[in-house]
């Protein structure tokens, strides 16, 4: 088992935190859409630590995200479960870019392509989401169908932003000496 630091606890607090404020204050929400950067943190604790802490960001954020917006309800899990797609995605090829010497802030192209696809498989998992919570609260499916391409467009584009952003972040991070006691050792 892997163990956590006091720097390590502190930076996922504070994107967790990040990603709450992100999600509340520059989002764009309907009943079936959401535009929102609160993927940045997620992404940014997957380059810089691997799968696990991006997924502890990912879940921890999205859960308290619901309980202010929603506060807490019989599928509250299954809207806190998608978001930690990406952070397995970005997470893994992070510790595999890693191993190579070239982490995936130096790669640009790939580093699209990955959050791209964690994109994409987060929005198919939100997806299935709204399937299984129109199925507990008996309300039309049809509606989320007809909006999912336009949902899939903005996913990608939101992930093209986010990888613009996290690249440089990641790297300046990592060069500041801020995150000097993290391991970045992998699972």
């Amino acid at each position: 088992m892997r163990k956590w630091n006091v720097n390590t606890l502190c930076t996922l607090a504070l994107l967790t935190a990040m990603m709450v404020l992100l999600s509340l204050t520059l989002a764009v929400r309907t009943d079936y859409f959401k535009l929102t950067f609160g993927s940045l943190p997620v992404v940014l604790a997957a380059m810089l630590f691997g799968p696990l802490e991006g997924i502890v960001v990912a879940v921890l954020g999205e859960f308290m995200v619901q309980l202010l917006t929603f506060g807490l309800m019989p599928t509250t899990v299954i809207w806190i479960l998608p978001p930690a797609i990406r952070a397995v995605v970005v997470g893994l090829a992070a510790v595999q870019l890693r191993k190579t010497g070239v982490p995936l802030e130096r790669r640009p192209a790939l580093c699209y392509i990955v959050c791209i696809a964690g994109a994409v498989l987060t929005t198919t998992g939100n997806t299935l989401g709204m399937w299984l919570d129109s199925l507990v609260y008996h309300t039309s499916f049809s509606a989320a169908l007809f909006i999912a391409p336009a949902r899939y467009v903005s996913g990608v584009v939101t992930a093209a932003v986010i990888a613009t952003l996290s690249m440089p972040l990641v790297h300046l991070l990592r060069r500041s000496g801020v995150l000097n006691e993290v391991r970045h050792d992998g699972p």
